[in-house]
């Protein structure tokens, strides 16, 4: 039988691999090799300008709102079912304030939020001041990059792991179908995919090295959370300990590149057609997004 200390130094070496891969292979990409044509991110005529920054703002304070007031300073208590790491057990925990932000998805909806806050003040520069900085573009798809992948990874994961868990377990579901949690897990993403099919965004496959940075930075996070935090793995499946926790963990870095090259490939057949590459997002949201709650069990309610 493997033995947990052994895993977890496993585990935790193949996250900070990941880590700092990501950050090497950051300082070795030749930025200046990547052509970004701002007119497509941020458009070319003064109407073109000002819707993208309505949306964009718009979409920016919407994720704000969500975690501001509809989590944060909700007074009602937000609920998990967490794996606690001493006692090894998945149980209830209630959580307020701050503690709201711990789960991935909640970071999905912080990256959200940055990409279209600082991608809508580029739209603006860009209509009251001109083209903005290459730098400052290649930021603004860098975090347009991190939302996407991030977004697609917490919706596959909820819709095709968490969501079935919890009805095999006979677990209350309707928790997940509130409407932060839909912000968190669907519209998010809907938002996203809408940027890709109008055309406004631009993804280098180069920049998949920030979806993985991001991720890892979660990981170290949740690691940390567990030792030293509040003491438990908000999902069971990032436990460093069990014998198959590297695999997993590798599983979710594959997972990010698959979600991110779905994107990407969009972006290109939209470049080719249109049609084709709307209509391959549109079955990429239907595969990984769930509105609705199809399971009517009561009992422990789950992850935020």
């Amino acid at each position: 039988m493997s033995n947990p200390k052994d895993m977890t130094v496993i585990s935790r070496f193949l996250i900070a691999v990941i880590f700092f891969g990501t950050i090497v292979t950051f300082l070795f990409l030749n930025i200046s090799s990547i052509q970004i044509d701002a007119s497509i991110v941020h458009g070319t005529t003064s109407g073109d300008h000002v819707l993208r920054i309505l949306y964009r703002l718009g979409c920016g304070y919407l994720a704000l709102h969500t975690i501001v007031f509809w989590m944060v300073r909700n007074p009602i208590e937000g609920y998990m079912t967490p794996l606690f790491r001493a006692s090894n057990e998945v149980k209830p925990h209630n959580t307020l304030g701050i503690e709201k932000l711990v789960p991935f998805s909640s970071w999905t909806l912080i990256a959200f939020c940055f990409s279209m806050t600082f991608n809508g003040m580029l739209s603006l520069y860009y209509l009251l001041v001109g083209p903005p900085e290459t730098w400052m573009i290649f930021l603004g798809c860098a975090m347009y990059g991190i939302a996407f992948s991030s977004a697609a990874l917490t919706a596959v994961i909820v819709r095709h792991v968490i969501l079935p868990d919890m009805k095999k377990q006979n677990m209350d579901m309707s928790r997940m179908f509130l409407k932060h949690e839909q912000m968190m897990h669907n519209f998010a993403l809907v938002l996203l995919c809408l940027e890709m099919m109008l055309g406004w965004a631009y993804l280098p496959v180069e920049l998949i090295v920030f979806g993985f940075m991001y991720g890892s930075i979660y990981l170290i996070f949740a690691e940390f959370w567990a030792t030293r935090g509040g003491g438990y793995y908000v999902y069971d499946f990032i436990d460093t300990r069990p014998k198959n926790a590297p695999f997993l963990l590798l599983g979710l870095v594959i997972v990010c590149a698959f979600s991110f090259s779905i994107g990407v490939f969009a972006l290109y057949l939209r470049t080719v057609n249109v049609f084709l590459g709307s209509s391959l997002l549109i079955l990429f949201l239907i595969f990984s997004t769930k509105f609705t709650n199809d399971q009517t069990a009561t009992g422990v309610v789950a992850n935020e």
